[in-house]
């Protein structure tokens, strides 16, 4: 029997694809994903719209929104990553991540770029967010480094966005070789 023997025909393939489960996930974890997932668009959105307007109240709206959706990202992620320490072993167990070091560094990423914002902010003295929340400083105000912060803030943003666009791009490589040797079904 050569090895040619064992491949399967097209339709045997099909069979083969359409049968394998796919990685499923907990309502809990899939609504935190989609709502991170729009506040992060969100969050992108609105800040880069704001500075490209500069100035004037649509500007000063979008941005005070973009600080408000900035910490309720952050307290969003805090609240996945306690879920997914709490939640059943066994799911988690059972279910090896395929790309471990980017599902973590987007973790990362998502965590550093609002605390370099609020840091940045704190410093300028701007820390009044939408509907009179004011958030509490985690820098010094006037220590002279909002610039370098909100500078490094834009930066690291712009690579959350590119890590956003890789997970997205293998989620969807993920589906599509799903039930495929190989794929994320056979021996992940």
């Amino acid at each position: 029997m050569s090895s040619l023997d064992t491949v399967p025909d097209a339709e045997t393939a099909r069979e083969i694809a359409l049968s394998a489960p796919m990685r499923t996930y907990r309502v809990p974890a899939v609504v935190l994903h989609w709502i991170t997932a729009a506040l992060i668009f969100f969050m992108i959105a609105s800040g880069v719209i704001a500075k490209q307007l500069g100035e004037g109240d649509l500007a000063n709206t979008l941005m005070s929104l973009h600080k408000l959706t900035g910490a309720a990202t952050l307290a969003l992620i805090v609240l996945r990553i306690l879920y997914r320490a709490f939640s059943s072993a066994a799911e988690w167990g059972a279910r090896r991540q395929r790309r471990p070091v980017l599902h973590w560094g987007l973790y990362v990423v998502v965590i550093i770029v609002p605390l370099l914002g609020w840091a940045g902010i704190s410093d300028f003295g701007a820390r009044e967010v939408a509907f009179g929340i004011v958030l509490p400083p985690i820098w010094p105000e006037g220590a002279g480094y909002d610039e370098i912060l909100l500078r490094i803030h834009a930066y690291t943003a712009f690579a959350l966005l590119a890590l956003v666009a890789l997970h997205v791009g293998i989620a969807i490589q993920d589906t599509m070789t799903a039930g495929r040797p190989g794929g994320p079904a056979h021996g992940e």
